[in-house]
C-alpha cells in the first residue's frame, strides 16, 4: 500500500510538471533578477539551474489559465511582489525544470475566486518562509493551459526601484501588460525582425527601452562575402542610438552572433551568448523562431512574408538518441535470432523399421 501511494505521488508530480505553462512570475530571492531579459540576451540554462539550486525551497502556484494578472484582483499578492525582487518571463516554457534541481518543491493549485487565490498565495508563501526563512524561498506563479498562449508586451510606466549590492531592477504594476509588437523591415524587404517587446539596452550604467526608431531600416547585403547587417537607428530623446545586427552566412545557413552598438562616445560589439539552439540561425530561406517573443529572417529577397519557420528542435537530443540506441539493440537481437533460425539444419535421412538391419548372435 505504501508503494502505491509513493507511485501515486510521483505520478501527480509528473502531471503537474507537464501542465506548467507560462508566462511566469518569479519572486522572493535576489537571484531572480539574473533572469530578467537583457538587451539581445535571455537567461540561459545555467541562470535557472543556479537559482533553483541556491534556494532552500520552491513554492509553485498554478493558475487554471494564462490570462494577464490584474493587480486589482490580487491586491495582497501585488503588495508581496513590490517588497521582493521579482522577474516576469513571458515565455511558455522554462529552459530547465525546477524539479530536477531542488527536492523541496511544493505545488499549490489555485482554484476558486480571485480573493481566495490571492489569500492562498500569501498564506502558502508565508508558511514556507516560516520554515526556511526570509530570502530562502523562491515563489513561482505559473499557469496551466494545453494550447499556446502568450502575453506579448509589458510596458514600463511607473514603479519603484529595488537595489542590492550588484543589481538594480524596477518594480512595475502588474496591470501594464499590453499587446504591442515591434516590426523592423529593411528597405526592399531584404530582412525583417519581429519582436513582441521593445529592445532594452544597458550600457555605461544607463538603461534604454528602445521604442522609437527611424523608419529608414536598411540591410547591408554582402552575401557574396558571407555576411550582412540589419541597421536600425533608434531615438533616445533627442539623440540617436545605432544597432547593427550582424549576420554571417556559412554553408547555406545564416547566423546572428553579434550586434554593434553605437551611442554618443560608446561603441562596442556585443556577442550573443547561448548554445546552438539559443543563437538565432536557420537555413537560407527559413525564418528563426524559438519562442513566442521574436521572429527574424535576413536575406528575405523581397518576399512579403516570412519563410518556413526553423523551430530550433535539434535532432540529436537525449531522448532521440535513447530511442535510436534501443532500436538498434532490438534490431540486433532480431537479426541474431533470425540468423540462428536460418542456421538450423534438419537431417536429410530418416531411419525406418524397414531399413533397419537384423543381427544375429551365434554361440559356439
Amino acid at each position: 500500500m505504501q508503494i502505491f501511494f509513493i507511485l501515486f505521488a510521483l505520478l501527480l508530480i509528473s502531471c503537474t510538471q507537464a501542465n506548467l505553462s507560462g508566462p511566469y512570475l518569479f519572486w522572493g530571492h535576489e537571484k531572480v533578477i539574473n533572469l530578467q531579459p537583457r538587451a539581445l540576451i535571455e537567461a540561459n540554462e545555467n541562470d535557472f539551474a543556479d537559482l533553483f539550486r541556491d534556494v532552500k525551497a520552491i513554492v509553485v502556484f498554478v493558475r487554471n489559465n494564462t490570462k494577464r494578472l490584474d493587480g486589482k484582483q490580487y491586491p495582497k499578492f501585488q503588495e508581496l511582489v513590490k517588497h521582493n525582487a521579482w522577474t516576469y518571463l513571458p515565455q511558455r516554457s522554462l529552459a530547465v525544470d525546477p524539479f530536477d534541481y531542488n527536492a523541496n518543491i511544493e505545488v499549490i493549485n489555485l482554484s476558486g475566486s480571485y480573493e481566495e487565490n490571492d489569500s492562498e498565495i500569501i498564506s502558502g508563501y508565508a508558511d514556507a518562509l516560516a520554515i526556511y526563512g526570509n530570502g530562502e524561498v523562491l515563489g513561482i506563479l505559473a499557469g496551466r493551459e494545453e494550447e499556446a498562449h502568450f502575453l506579448s508586451k509589458r510596458e514600463t510606466k511607473e514603479g519603484e526601484s529595488l537595489t542590492d549590492e550588484s543589481h538594480t531592477t524596477t518594480v512595475q504594476p502588474l496591470t501594464d501588460e499590453t499587446e504591442e509588437t515591434f516590426i523592423y523591415v529593411a528597405d526592399g524587404r531584404k530582412a525583417i525582425l519581429y519582436l513582441t517587446s521593445a529592445p532594452e539596452l544597458n550600457i555605461s550604467r544607463e538603461s534604454f527601452v528602445l521604442k522609437e526608431h527611424n523608419k529608414a531600416v536598411t540591410f547591408d547585403d554582402q552575401k557574396a562575402k558571407g555576411y550582412g547587417r540589419l541597421n536600425i537607428i533608434f531615438k533616445v530623446g533627442d539623440e540617436k542610438l545605432f544597432l547593427r545586427f550582424n549576420f554571417t552566412l556559412k554553408r547555406g545557413t545564416w547566423y546572428m552572433k553579434a550586434v554593434e552598438v553605437e551611442h554618443r562616445d560608446y561603441k562596442d560589439v556585443l556577442r550573443l551568448k547561448g548554445g546552438d539552439y539559443n543563437i538565432p540561425s536557420a537555413p537560407v530561406g527559413f525564418s528563426y523562431r524559438c519562442s513566442s517573443r521574436s521572429l527574424v529572417q535576413p536575406w528575405l529577397n523581397g518576399l512579403n512574408k516570412f519563410g518556413d519557420v526553423y523551430d530550433c528542435v535539434g535532432f540529436t537530443t537525449a531522448p532521440i538518441w535513447a530511442g535510436i540506441v534501443v532500436t538498434i539493440l532490438l534490431c540486433t537481437i532480431l537479426t541474431v535470432g533470425l540468423l540462428a533460425i536460418l542456421d538450423i539444419k534438419t537431417p536429410n535421412r530418416f531411419e525406418s523399421s524397414r531399413s533397419k538391419q537384423l543381427t544375429f548372435a551365434v554361440q559356439d
